[in-house]
């Protein structure tokens, strides 16, 4: 009986012991960081970011981010500032993000990881998603809405396996480089470290035949020479040789590139004393109405610790996001109608008494809203010694020497006035300037016309279990909201069909008909799209997949015929030819059996909430305490 219990009693220390270590070790899961900001492992490079854990192929590296278009900026600054626009060099081509048809011309702002991470050629781990686009529920009803992006959820994916402690690079492509000149020019391809490959089969080859128990020496002293030369002539390839002569003898049976990879480690120990935690915040809907979405703690914050590291883009002139409408007469700007500002504007941090703006480039920071009852949190300067990045002598500047900086110099912390709980949402104060302004928006704000009707077309185009209709069904039934445009992929054509008996060339007056050939790209493979041209187009037949049962399985499946527009079918943007690739007027041009993925339902220009006229435009306003008397130029 006693020994029964007895040991019934050690079962029961053992399970309570390892339950306990269980739930020890889920809270020492939880509470390790998952993504740091810390100096990269590329010399010159400035700040990377890190993974604080392991991570698979195909996992998401941090939370998502979110993307702010900079519309038509060289039209509406005529380039006239006496500065450098950082943003050009942290911002990305419309079409890799789905913005290209959203404004003629333009930069597409992605605030987080995608604009964050370094490129290395040999060890491209990672790559950015494509955005989803939507207002956390909030519709053109609600006066909040056109001051916050719609375009959010774009994640940065990983290609392979990364350790903890791993630097996360994405490829910026070999033209981001070549265009820069020096100090870039000899930094390495893909291409490099392939013959760099090929060279070194050839270079154990000799080495082989020479070396012998007389001269012992003769690899390592033939690779010094090799080095020597390399170093002498600084080009690319010779920038791809391994770096050291174990690397060497490591590439004979990793290859140059994966040669390279202890170097781009970080112990977490390191990270933790020398970089900074992103994900202590996390992007819900927030708790204010008509904010939006907000941030979230999630973990833990003791009062003064970090919430989240806050690097800027400085912009010496405000003046440099005042948007203008057009002069008829010359097609320029006109400087005497100001119709509004840059939606990054409200992401930036400014002071009523200066030019100059403030902008942090890190998700998910730019959740965090404004809450002056309960905030629970504010911005500080990081620490000038353990904050690359940051230089402390640049408060001591003035204006004029800001404008001199062609780089990042400056770096906020945002920071706890007290404990935050786990799942409690973040709020700073952002100034009473702001608030003001903010409450005399609503006061005065009125909603657009369309706000009862207005549907954007993301509604219809994340959907594929609707059929599209056909502009002859659009007749007989309701038709779609004059917002929507089509636009048909064509980079996997097939031959023209039915020429007749009269070849007509490309270049002038008749039709083709072309059939999609998709013999080598399935129906749900929307990759190879990204970056082909894509053409408006009216649906002029579908043909139902006969596998399609009656609650529409397989509508995603249906195939289309469109035809392709012309210059004069879309007036209101025929300015724009270029962006829309419109068919010459006089041709027709008809596309079968295109697979629904291959169609894209669009938002015709400027119609989305980021472009409406009358939006509320104004800078967060950063303490007095904090900001330097000589930047103050007002």
């Amino acid at each position: 009986m006693s020994c029964g219990c007895h040991s019934l009693l050690l079962l029961t220390t053992a399970v309570a012991a390892a339950l306990s270590s269980s739930v020890a070790s889920e809270e020492e899961h939880q509470n390790q960081c998952r993504l740091y900001l810390a100096e990269s492992t590329i010399p010159g490079a400035g700040l990377g970011i890190f993974t604080g854990i392991d991570l698979s192929e195909g996992e998401a590296v941090a939370e998502p981010d979110i993307i702010i278009p900079l519309a038509d900026y060289e039209w509406h600054s005529e380039m006239e500032h006496d500065f450098h626009l950082l943003w050009g060099e942290y911002s990305w081509q419309p079409q890799e993000v789905k913005m290209e048809t959203d404004m003629v011309d333009g930069s597409a702002l992605v605030i987080g990881t995608g604009c964050m991470p370094n490129c290395n050629f040999a060890l491209i781990n990672a790559f950015e998603g494509k955005p989803e686009y939507d207002h956390a529920g909030l519709s053109r009803k609600d006066h909040g809405v056109t001051g916050f992006t719609g375009y959010y959820n774009q994640r940065m994916i990983t290609l392979r396996d990364i350790p903890a402690g791993g630097e996360i690079f994405v490829n910026y492509g070999e033209q981001w480089f070549e265009s820069r000149g020096e100090p870039l020019s000899t930094v390495p391809f893909e291409i490099h470290f392939g013959l760099v490959d090929e060279f070194l089969v050839k270079f154990k080859s000799v080495c082989l035949t020479y070396q012998t128990a007389d001269n012992p020496d003769f690899t390592k002293d033939l690779w010094d020479v090799v080095k020597a030369e390399a170093r002498a002539f600084e080009t690319r390839s010779g920038a791809a040789l391994p770096l050291t002569f174990d690397d060497m003898q490591s590439a004979q049976a990793v290859g140059s590139a994966e040669s390279r990879l202890h170097y781009s480690l970080r112990t977490i120990d390191w990270l933790n004393q020398n970089g900074r935690c992103m994900d202590n915040i996390r992007p819900r809907n927030s708790t204010i109405k008509d904010a939006g979405r907000g941030a979230f703690a999630s973990r833990f914050i003791p009062k003064g610790g970090l919430v989240a590291p806050g690097p800027v883009l400085h912009i010496p002139n405000k003046t440099a996001l005042n948007m203008f409408s057009m002069d008829p007469a010359t097609g320029h700007r006109d400087l005497s109608k100001l119709n509004g500002k840059q939606l990054i504007l409200n992401y930036c941090f400014g002071h009523r008494k200066s030019t100059l703006l403030l902008c942090p480039y890190t998700s998910p920071s730019a959740y965090i809203n404004h809450n002056r009852k309960k905030a629970n949190a504010r911005v500080v300067w990081a620490d000038d010694e353990t904050t690359p990045q940051h230089n402390a002598e640049w408060l001591k500047w003035d204006i004029d020497d800001l404008k001199q900086q062609e780089a990042i110099g400056l770096s906020l912390n945002f920071v706890a006035t007290r404990d935050i709980q786990p799942g409690e949402e973040v709020f700073i104060d952002y100034g009473k300037e702001w608030e003001a302004a903010w409450k005399k928006y609503v006061k005065e704000w009125k909603p657009p016309a369309d706000s009862d009707s207005f549907v954007s077309a993301t509604t219809l185009q994340t959907d594929f279990a609707v059929p599209l209709r056909t502009i002859f069904e659009e007749e007989e039934d309701k038709k779609y909201p004059d917002n929507f445009v089509f636009y048909c992929t064509t980079s996997a054509l097939g031959v023209v069909v039915d020429f007749g008996e009269e070849w007509f060339s490309p270049w002038g007056q008749g039709q083709w008909e072309y059939a999609w050939d998709d013999s080598e790209h399935p129906f749900d493979d929307e990759y190879f799209l990204v970056g082909t041209p894509k053409y408006p187009c009216k649906i002029i037949s579908r043909s139902e997949d006969p596998g399609a049962n009656e609650n529409g399985d397989n509508l995603a499946h249906n195939t289309y015929s469109a035809v392709l527009l012309t210059e004069d079918e879309l007036v209101d943007v025929k300015d724009e030819v270029w962006v829309q690739q419109l068919i010459p007027e006089g041709e027709v041009h008809i596309i079968h059996d295109i697979p629904r993925f291959a169609i894209e339902v669009r938002d015709k220009m400027y119609t989305k909430n980021e472009f409406l006229g009358g939006s509320f435009r104004h800078p967060m306003m950063i303490p007095d305490d904090i900001f330097p008397e000589t930047w103050m130029n007002l």
